[in-house]
Order: C-alpha cells, then structure tokens, then sequence
C-alpha cells in the first residue's frame, strides 16, 4: 500500500527517526491524537492516510478517523496531450493503437488503484464508528461491472462492521451505528441498504443522495434532519417518512411511472421541490406541515399543460400542505395549478412571495389568489413571468383611476407595506407597474422596483 512505501522512502531520508526536522523540535509530533483527527476530518480520505508519514506516531491514526471522504476524483491521472501522444509520422496507425492500448490501460489503473484504496479503507476503518462517511464515484470513468462491485463494497462493509469495545460497554448493541452524516454519489443502492441504515443508524443526521440508482420503495427515519435527493433515479419510490426531517430537498431525478411519492414529514421548516413533471408523473403528496419556514416548488413542464403526469394540471391540494410556509417560491406553473374552481386557503404567516416564470396570462388568477389569501405579505416578486395578451392593445392608451373591469378584479393590494419587484427581460414591466398603481389603494411607487435582465 502507499502508506508503507511512504514510511519506507521517510525512513530512508530521515535516517528512521522520529519526525523531528534538524534544526528544531519536532512540534506537530506533540500534537494530541484528538486534535489530529479532528485536522484529518477536513481532509479526503487519501490525504488523510498521506499525512501519517508525518511522524511514526501518526502510523495507524487513519484507522480511527471520524470521517471518511474516498473520491475517485484523487485518482485521475491527465492523460498526455495529444501533441506528445503522437509520434510525427503523419500517417502511423500503429502509432495510434499503442496510444489507444496505453489510454484504456491508464484508465482502468486508475479504478484499480482507487478499488484497492476504498475497499481497504472501508474494512479498516468501522463504518459503524465513524461520524460521516462519503463515498464519491465517477461513473463515465468507470467500468462496466463497477455498479455491482460498489454495491458490494457497501455491503460487507456493513456487514463485517462492529462496534468498539468501549462503546459495547456503555450498553450500545453491536448493532448501533454512531454515523451522522452520509454522503453517496453515483452508487447503486436498493432496498435492502435503506432498511439496514433505518434498522441501525439511530444517529443518522445528515443523508446526502447524488446521482444514485435506486431500487428503494421508502425512505424511513426517527433521527434524520436534513434529506437531500439529487438526480437519482428511482424505480418505485412511494414513501419519505420522518418525524424528525427539518430540511428536505429533491432536485431533479426520476421516479417510477404511476408512482405516487408521499411526504410524510410534519416537522419539516425547509422544503425544496425542482422537478420536471413528466419525471414524476405519479405525483408529489405532501401531509399538512404546520411551521414551514422556506418552500420552493418549481414545477419544470407544469406551463406547457401535459396531462400524462399527475403533477400537471390542478396542483391545489400540494399548495395547501404548505400554506404555513413564511418564504414560498412557485415556480414554472402554468394557469391550471389552481384547478377550476380553487377554494379559499390562507397563508396567514406568508411574508414574502416569489413567482417565477409562472404564467400570468389569465388575469393574473394565480397571483390574485394569493394576494387575498396571504393580509401578512411583506415582499412580491414577479421573476419573467408571463402577463396578460391584452397588455399588448392597452399598452399606449392611458388607463383610467378607477377601474372595475373583471379582468382587474381583485388584484388590489391590500396589504399594507407591501414592497413589490418586478423582474423581467423584455415585455411590458413599466406599464405593468401603473396599471398596479392606478388600482391599488395602498401601494405607492415608492415600495416598487423595477429590474430589466438581458
């Protein structure tokens, strides 16, 4: 391994002594074990190991360090340029074969040393005593079967984990994992690693999922505070349940067909749901969340209309679950997301509002609703939304005082204070502006701003 031919070529250099320079005393030898773990926890993994050659008696201080980072990403290695790739005979095939053999070749040895690596630390060091564990794998740089080997790394890794005797004495089964945080990225996981996580991992704080496959059903937790799902695929994911989650995030990704996902997280207080919405064409669920501090929901396709997804269309039941919310952002709606005949739902805590790229054109339905459902609104953005098409024939003809058109009705903000911004590249933000003036009782141009993006 590395570390030994490390301590071999010090020894040689050295003369075998104990790390101290020549000249002075050897002060990062005096350092406290524990101050030395807590320096290696910012470390990766591999950096980690190199520091030891330090002094001999950080030898074996990477077996116990808290937090494990093994990244194929230390293992790269830049391939020639193709200027030194190529010999000068114009023509060469021969010439470009070796290169290709030595390209591939150079490839695979990097997945090998990064195999070697991981599979060595992940036995050596308990996954079960550790703080926080990220495993990060490349997949465009890794081969074929690599899916079934990292699953497999997981797996006796887990299975061979044990607790340390001092923990086993403090009355801790040998089942109890002391892990906060957990971080995988582009590794295959199915249900059989969730439930053994949920069955074990009583600490589990922090769980991070990133570009990950996946054949998990449900995500269940009693411990869990923050959740972040990025760009995994899902097979069948129909359940996210915790009593605990403070911060959940789903950014992007893609779920089963027809397979609805239910939240079920009463104590969440930040929400950020980005998807398309022919990627979860099952629909998002979530239960009545009673203080919410932030919710983001953008629906990315909602706008064009697809009915083939159950996020398409009437999204009003989505929007009542987090009518609590103090900081919502709605994004990329169209004019259906209040369904036909929306009811009456208050956002009393609702202090400042975002609407980005949310369709307008139907008498601003979307932004009335809100507007009579939240007396407490502080702050409005109108982030490149799109306006009504009459805009376009009114836009150079004075507009009366007072106006009772129905296209108007019940756009007057009433609320008191209320600062409004308007967002847009091109369109008609100036115009839109007065015609918020002339019919508003409370607003006045102080409290608008207006901001014109190329």
């Amino acid at each position: 391994m590395e570390l030994e031919e490390a301590f071999r070529s010090r020894g040689r250099t050295s003369g075998g002594g104990g790390g101290c320079s020549a000249g002075g005393p050897d002060r990062l030898s005096a350092l406290p074990d524990c101050l030395i773990h807590v320096i290696m926890s910012f470390m990766k993994s591999r950096q980690a190991v190199q520091t030891c050659v330090l002094s001999r008696r950080w030898r074996y201080l990477w077996h116990s360090v808290p937090c494990l980072d093994i990244g194929f990403d230390e293992f790269k290695k830049t391939l020639c340029a193709s200027g030194d790739s190529f010999g000068t005979g114009g023509n060469d095939n021969s010439g470009f074969n070796d290169n290709n053999k030595h390209k591939d070749k150079d490839e695979y040895k990097d997945w090998e040393n990064f195999e070697d690596f991981a599979v060595n630390m992940m036995l050596s060091c308990n996954i079960a005593q550790l703080d926080s564990f990220r495993l990060r794998v490349d997949g465009s740089r890794a081969p074929e079967f690599s899916n079934r080997q990292i699953a497999g790394w997981l797996r006796r890794a887990m299975k061979y984990c044990t607790l340390d005797p001092v923990s086993q004495r403090k009355g801790l089964s040998s089942g109890y994992w002391r892990l906060k945080r957990l971080h995988l990225c582009q590794v295959p996981l199915d249900n059989r690693f969730m439930k053994h996580v949920g069955s074990v991992c009583h600490s589990l704080e922090d769980l991070e999922l990133d570009s990950c496959t996946c054949e998990i059903q449900s995500i269940t937790s009693n411990s869990l505070k923050n959740l972040v799902l990025k760009d995994c695929r899902w097979h069948k994911l129909s359940d996210i349940t915790s009593p605990t989650l403070k911060t959940l995030v789903i950014d992007n990704g893609l779920n089963g067909d027809t397979c609805l996902l239910a939240i079920l997280a009463p104590a969440i207080s930040n929400l950020h749901l980005d998807v398309f919405v022919d990627d979860f064409s099952g629909g998002i669920s979530i239960n009545k969340v009673s203080s919410l501090a932030k919710a983001s929901i953008i629906l990315k396709g909602h706008i064009y209309e697809r009915t083939a997804s159950k996020l398409c269309g009437n999204q009003f039941k989505l929007l009542c679950s987090i009518s609590n919310a103090i900081s919502l952002v709605l994004a990329g709606v169209g004019t259906t997301v209040l369904g036909e005949e929306s009811r009456f739902q208050e956002f009393k805590n609702l202090r400042n509002l975002l609407l980005d790229n949310c369709d307008l054109s139907d008498n601003f339905r979307t932004l009335v609703f809100f507007l009579k459902s939240s007396s407490n609104l502080e702050k409005l953005t109108l982030q490149h939304c799109m306006f009504p098409k009459y805009s376009k024939e009114i836009i150079k003809t004075p507009i009366p005082n007072k106006t009772s058109s129905s296209e108007f009705r019940g756009l007057d903000l009433l609320c008191e204070n209320l600062k409004v911004e308007i967002i847009y590249g091109y369109g008609y933000g100036p115009h839109l502006i007065q015609l918020l003036l002339r019919i508003s009782v409370n607003l006045s141009k102080n409290n608008i701003k207006l901001t014109r993006v190329k």
